[in-house]
């Protein structure tokens, strides 16, 4: 492994050993930010709250552009607004006065233990500890239902609110995995959160997946966010999605599916199971709800045919909750 002293750096003026945050917040990317929730975090606790800039990772050591190419504007014959990746640590100050740290940017492509290795480093220098990441995935849930939030840890002891998930999966590792596991072998107390955001909904932003987030923030860290200031873009995302979805029967029959499922999943092993539910009705399985919804999307993409209720070509694709083809 290269030498992880030489990723990070403080900004020009700012001494580690004035920074007083015990906390850090985590918010870099993982496979996709589904429902932007990450991205509506971010920007919301850095437009809401004082902050500034304390350090920033060397991108250009551990990212592949080739793959993961950032966005660029040609205004006829020139070259303007270069949207460059950066991974930065933020100092920001709660409602309450109390000083956090906040990790934004896109995961690393490249030499994941050297970047771990660095962030424990920051870690240690900063005195933090709690470190909390926060995240988002598409799942087959209905945004009827409140946003459900898988917990995990380096040590299941350090989980204040433990909401595990109820099987062993093994799946394609993401950077801020083997951060979790690092840290936790280094002996910083490490928790992280998922948010579960409908699958057909994960194209658009959903702030109620980032409300969701950051309550479960406030309870693993004892932080005051403003989280009350997203109600209202939430509200209007949730109107927009009915509105929606009142004309789409095949979607009001796959949402039906998922409350069953989702409903089924509160009452599993409190022997309540199944008591409201018809004599003689067939339930889907989990299983099956999933593979209804990667149907469902699969269709999307498909040309309409005459007379289905597709929405008609003018219509805007970030308006419809199931841009997620």
């Amino acid at each position: 492994m290269l030498d992880p002293t030489t990723l990070f750096t403080y900004d020009h003026g700012i001494d580690s050993r004035n920074l007083g945050g015990t906390t850090l917040l985590v918010t870099l990317d993982a496979f996709a930010d589904a429902g932007h929730a990450q991205e509506i975090v971010d920007t919301h606790l850095l437009e809401a709250l004082p902050s500034r800039v304390v350090g920033r990772l060397d991108l250009d050591q551990v990212f592949d552009y080739g793959a993961h190419r950032p966005e660029i504007t040609l205004e006829r014959d020139r070259f303007l607004d270069y949207d460059k990746p950066e991974i930065l640590l933020h100092e920001v100050t709660s409602p309450s006065g109390e000083d956090f740290f906040l990790l934004t940017g896109p995961e690393p492509t490249l030499e994941w233990e050297r970047v771990a290795a660095a962030l424990r480093i920051v870690v240690e220098q900063l005195g933090i500890q709690r470190v909390v990441l926060a995240q988002s995935f598409p799942a087959p849930v209905p945004h009827t239902r409140p946003s459900a939030i898988t917990a995990y840890a380096d040590d299941p002891a350090h989980i204040r609110e433990p909401r595990p998930l109820p099987a062993t999966f093994r799946m394609r590792a993401s950077f801020t995995s083997l951060l979790t596991m690092r840290l936790g072998q280094a002996g910083h107390e490490t928790v992280g959160l998922v948010v579960h955001v409908p699958q057909y909904l994960h194209e658009m932003p959903y702030p109620d997946a980032a409300i969701a987030l950051l309550r479960a923030v406030e309870g693993e860290t004892g932080l005051t966010l403003p989280v009350g200031a997203l109600a209202p873009a939430a509200r209007a995302a949730r109107e927009s999605v009915d509105e929606q979805v009142a004309g789409a029967e095949q979607l009001q029959e796959l949402i039906a599916n998922l409350e069953a499922g989702y409903d089924r999943s509160l009452t599993a092993g409190d022997g309540s199971e199944g008591a409201d539910e018809p004599q003689g009705q067939e339930r889907m399985s989990d299983e099956e709800i999933s593979a209804e919804v990667e149907r469902f999307l699969r269709e999307l993409g498909e040309e309409p045919s005459a007379g289905d209720d597709a929405p008609a070509d003018g219509d805007s694709g970030d308006e419809n909750p199931s841009s997620a083809s």
